[in-house]
């Protein structure tokens, strides 16, 4: 039987082993000591494992060792949890970016929304103020001086009065007031201006008594157009009985302004409108007389008004 060779690695070359009967003369006792002296003076001596070698030939190697060996598993750790470290970081930033995306964009439709709400709210209070919301209107306290011809329990003695009036070549009207139909003939701003207007129906063989006649003030619901409109009634209203208080005619050309703001659908003021349309046909054709029984009339109907 042959003898199989045996080779060695030593500083990255393959030695045959040697055979201490049959020592090579070329490795000499004095280059190994050399070899010897300097792996004792390097201080980091690396340390060598036995490989077997893989060139078919029995055999084995001697190799470095790693110095990261050691630490290879901490090493493969730390590795595996700088790469799972950087994937879970790159995930979850960008799964913040899209929540945080995704709230902007919910809050912006917010935004949105509210603005369509505050916008479709605001158009809805136009519209009811316009259309159907009542709102508070004050009714002024007002105090005249009428010419009260009579007293009835029935409309139907009133109405004969009034008519007898009529018939003498002046005006009156009944007026329904807490469950009394009263007549009356005249009106005025003043006790004075109303006793000048007495003496001239008494001088025709009426009698009249001069009365202070009073309408409470009041609050009434009414709609935004409705309000504006009773405000600039009012104030035509006031006009109006100071100047026929002085002998003066009803001007239809004041009341003009009155007639053309009234209010389309009018649905709280539709009685007196009605009768503001009325009234105005017949201002500047109407005596002296008929004058006083509009305003009496319009407010009446005011009242009215005011009393619902």
């Amino acid at each position: 039987m042959g003898k199989k060779k045996l080779f060695v690695w030593l500083d990255g070359q393959k030695r045959k082993k040697r055979n201490h009967s049959n020592a090579d003369e070329k490795y000499s006792i004095k280059e190994f000591s050399k070899e010897q002296a300097a792996a004792i003076e390097d201080s980091d001596i690396p340390e060598l494992i036995r490989k077997e070698s893989d060139e078919g030939e029995d055999g084995y190697f001697l190799s470095r060792k790693s110095r990261l060996k050691p630490f290879k598993p901490f090493l493969l750790a730390s590795a595996s949890a700088l790469i799972i470290g950087s994937f879970l970081g790159f995930f979850m930033l960008h799964l913040f970016v899209d929540i945080d995306k995704g709230m902007s964009q919910q809050s912006d439709s917010a935004l949105v929304a509210d603005d369509e709400d505050s916008g479709s709210n605001a158009d809805n209070s136009g519209s009811q103020q316009t259309d159907g919301a009542a709102s508070p209107a004050a009714i002024e306290s007002k105090t005249a001086f009428v010419l009260q011809a009579g007293k009835f329990g029935e409309k139907a003695n009133a109405d004969e009065m009034a008519q007898t009036f009529k018939q003498k070549g002046f005006a009156a009207m009944a007026w329904e007031k807490s469950n009394y139909f009263y007549v009356l003939a005249g009106i005025a701003n003043t006790k004075d201006q109303a006793a000048a207007l007495a003496d001239e129906i008494t001088g025709q063989g009426l009698e009249v008594y001069v009365k202070e006649w009073t309408a409470s003030a009041k609050e009434i619901q009414v709609q935004k157009h409705e309000k504006e409109w009773l405000q600039t009634y009012q104030t035509q209203w006031n006009s109006a009985l100071d100047s026929v208080s002085k002998g003066s005619s009803l001007s239809a050309e004041g009341w003009q302004k009155v007639v053309d703001t009234i209010p389309k659908n009018p649905k709280n003021i539709a009685d007196l409108t009605a009768s503001v349309k009325e009234e105005y046909q017949q201002m500047g054709q109407a005596d002296k007389w008929q004058d006083h029984m509009s305003l009496l009339r319009l407010w009446e109907q005011f009242n009215q008004l005011a009393s619902d």
